[in-house]
């Protein structure tokens, strides 16, 4: 029998799994998980908040930060400066108030079906846009063009309710037709949209397809000459991105219970889509949650107390936010917290390269 010397035993590791310091050193894995654990506050909320007002707040939080997910995918990782992506959240949200009032097909086909639509309408700016060449500029001035004359469309069309719009009107809830006198359920489903759109991103960024649009965001000739289809995956950004706008669009109409072509297609409701992504970070997963939070309640307050007794008063905040984040915080909120998180990652490796040595 032999007897074991304290150096046959295994020393032990007082240092973190190597697992855990893995998951700390990919700042795409700790965003993935800082993001679920924003959706699970969201829907958790409805146990600790009860005021209608409160939760209405909450929901157009989560709202507009799929939105602002849905457009990260074109305007972000991609780098196609498309300003007017209220054409595909208003054409979502026709879509579904269309086939629900006039037609009663249930939001929850309709929804599918304005998320088509949509899609169907980013082809068709892929195409031209591809075509003819445009970018930069040319394709922020295009979407805006475009944004304009789907609004002038809506108010000429009988099926739209003209220039008034479309009212959607009930006294009980209804699952069906995914009205609800309450709150919560609105909740429920706007944080279901926001985890669909915090999976797809991050799916979407860790795939080829997420490394090509990155590749073509930086250097589009490069990325071409390197041989990347750039016009293919310039077009699948579009598609899903507008996919995701129309989707959102339908929930928003619906959830709203009113759709105003000059809102909806306008000025001040499309700066409001795009300034989540902006001075939350463009490119990044947990940016336009971040943007969103900080946005969407300080908008709530301008609208109801400065913005209430002058009109515009709210565009003239987004502009100066807007500025600010554009000359001092060009990375946005999450481009702060990357600082420490590369600062932590520096620490490992050093650490690690030491206990090698």
């Amino acid at each position: 029998m032999t007897t074991s010397t304290r150096a046959d035993f295994p020393k032990l590791d007082a240092s973190p799994a190597p697992r855990l310091k893995a998951f700390l050193r990919d700042w795409d894995s700790v965003e993935m998980v800082a993001s679920l654990l924003i959706v699970g506050l969201f829907g958790l909320s409805p146990l600790v908040i009860k005021v209608p007002y409160y939760l209405n707040m909450i929901i157009l939080t989560a709202l507009f930060a799929y939105f602002g997910l849905a457009w990260n995918i074109i305007g972000g990782i991609s780098g196609q400066l498309l300003i007017g992506f209220a054409s595909f959240v208003g054409v979502g949200g026709f879509v579904t108030m269309v086939l629900l009032i006039r037609f009663s097909v249930s939001p929850w086909i309709g929804l599918p079906i304005s998320a088509a639509s949509s899609c169907l309408l980013g082809a068709f700016v892929a195409f031209l846009t591809l075509r003819y060449g445009l970018k930069v500029d040319y394709l922020a001035l295009f979407s805006l063009a475009l944004m304009m004359i789907l609004k002038i469309i809506a108010q000429e069309l009988d099926i739209t309710g003209r220039a008034s719009g479309m009212f959607l009107s009930f006294q009980k809830d209804s699952l069906i037709n995914m009205t609800f006198v309450g709150k919560v359920p609105y909740l429920y489903i706007a944080t279901g949209m926001l985890l669909l759109g915090v999976v797809i991103q991050y799916v979407t960024c860790r795939s080829k397809t997420g490394r090509y649009l990155v590749a073509i965001r930086e250097d589009e000739d490069a990325a071409a000459a390197l041989g990347v289809d750039t016009a293919r995956y310039k077009t699948i950004a579009l598609l899903l991105g507008s996919a995701m706008g129309g989707l959102g669009g339908g929930f928003y109409a619906i959830f709203s219970t009113y759709l105003d072509p000059a809102l909806i297609f306008g000025l001040a409701f499309n700066v409001s889509l795009l300034i989540a992504p902006i001075i939350g970070g463009k490119g990044t997963l947990i940016g336009p949650i971040l943007g969103a939070i900080l946005n969407k309640p300080l908008s709530e307050w301008i609208g109801g107390t400065v913005s209430a007794q002058r009109p515009g008063v709210t565009l003239v905040v987004y502009g100066v936010i807007l500025m600010v984040f554009i000359l001092f915080l060009p990375n946005g909120i999450a481009g702060l917290l990357r600082v420490p998180h590369e600062r932590l990652r520096v620490r490992l490796r050093s650490t690690e390269r030491l206990r090698n040595n």
